[in-house]
């Protein structure tokens, strides 16, 4: 069986494609993307889960990879995918990982089906951006970004700019910027798997093209729905002191809204904690 292609249809007719990575019979993980990313994100884990007996489901949102376009859909309905797929694989309890741009999916999960998580991870994970003081310590671009992406114009150019980039920026070097903290670019430089994962999994999220990423950039930056203060899943918080793509900022606003959870700060690191400190941060959700 081909571990890395698979897809299951779902009860509105949409198909939802996934990945599983590590132990096929090892504890199952929820692996939820970043942004602009894939499952492929999930890949560089693969060792260390089998190492670990541990069993990654890594599916891609609506309008990634082949997972079909959903409109008109909010965060809250990501959690219905999610217990789709838990129940055709036959999986009743189960932790969820969002990492970056997968960090507000996440916690849709903590929020809206408690029941069937025995954790919630938000690694380096975004936070609703129209908060104010959230985005306190981003990059100068990032920053910029999020306080425009809800205008329709702004998000389609910034949605199919990414595509430039997931397509062609690795042949003129750019993609080391798009982790711009010092200790993030030592990790990028030194490590050909995560620079090759992160050209597959950036690829891969375009393969239907910018209207799902676009749509990613509308949710993100409009009210989620839900207060996260109202989460009762454990929650476990994991950030870098010096990420500009999520920054710490983030990370206290979780901290000091959802009830019981418990924040890790990593110093001197950045974005790329949930490569650095993989192993670490999964034996806190799955044990």
């Amino acid at each position: 069986m081909d571990r890395e292609n698979q897809k299951i249809k779902l009860k509105d007719g949409r198909i939802l494609g996934f990945a599983e990575y590590g132990d096929p019979i090892g504890k199952p993980l929820f692996y939820l993307h970043g942004w602009p990313a894939s499952h492929v994100s999930a890949k560089k884990y693969d060792d260390l889960a089998k190492k670990m007996h541990i069993r990654i489901i890594a599916p891609d949102r609506p309008g990634f990879y082949k997972s079909d376009f959903q409109n008109g859909r909010t965060l809250l309905d990501w959690p219905d995918d999610v217990l789709a797929l838990a129940n055709h694989l036959n999986i009743k309890k189960f932790p969820v990982m969002g990492v970056s741009g997968g960090g507000p999916y996440a916690a849709a999960c903590a929020y809206k089906i408690p029941n069937r998580l025995t954790k919630a991870g938000i690694v380096v994970g975004l936070g609703p951006t129209y908060i104010p003081g959230v985005l306190e310590g981003s990059h100068w671009l990032g920053k910029l970004g999020w306080q425009t992406y809800h205008y329709g114009v702004i998000r389609a150019f910034a949605a199919f700019s990414q595509l430039l980039v997931a397509r062609y920026g690795s042949l003129i070097g750019i993609h080391g910027f798009l982790f711009p903290a010092k200790s993030d670019r030592k990790v990028y430089a030194a490590d050909r798997q995560v620079r090759d994962g992160t050209t597959q999994c950036m690829r891969e999220a375009y393969r239907q093209g910018s209207k799902g990423p676009a749509y990613d950039l509308k949710l993100y930056t409009s009210p989620w729905g839900f207060d996260v203060s109202h989460i009762r899943t454990k929650t476990y918080l994991f950030y870098g002191s010096d990420d500009e793509n999520a920054p710490i900022a983030m990370g206290k606003y979780y901290a000091s809204h959802i009830p019981g959870n418990t924040f890790t700060v990593y110093p001197g690191e950045g974005h790329l904690i949930s490569v650095t400190h993989a192993a670490k941060i999964f034996k806190t959700l799955v044990s």
